[in-house]
């Protein structure tokens, strides 16, 4: 099963797909039993012990996301640390694929 972080909540490729929101405490299992491969560069991803991505890598598809995504605007080139990530807040999501 391919398990991937994201930015935001796109599709890739067609198919049907669930979509739910979960907790902070989800998201961190989530990482924790998939081992996902990080296509986020967004600080947010800090928040849950991962790096942002360094590099830019296209995904061209996952069976499993989990989307990272502030509730507030972050400056673009700015450093955060996990505590300003979250006083602004974040929303976790999954995107299942179903088979």
């Amino acid at each position: 099963m391919k398990a991937v972080i994201l930015s935001s909540p796109i599709l890739l490729e067609e198919g049907n797909f669930k979509f739910y929101e979960i907790e902070f405490n989800e998201a961190k299992k989530f990482i924790k039993h998939n081992d996902p491969e990080n296509f986020s560069g967004h600080q947010t991803t800090k928040i849950l012990g991962v790096e942002p991505s360094t590099e830019r890598k296209t995904c061209t598809g996952y069976d499993i996301a989990l989307v990272i995504q502030p509730i507030g605007r972050l400056e673009f080139g700015r450093e955060y640390s996990v505590e300003e990530i979250e006083e602004i807040g974040v929303n976790f999501m999954i995107i299942h694929k179903i088979r």
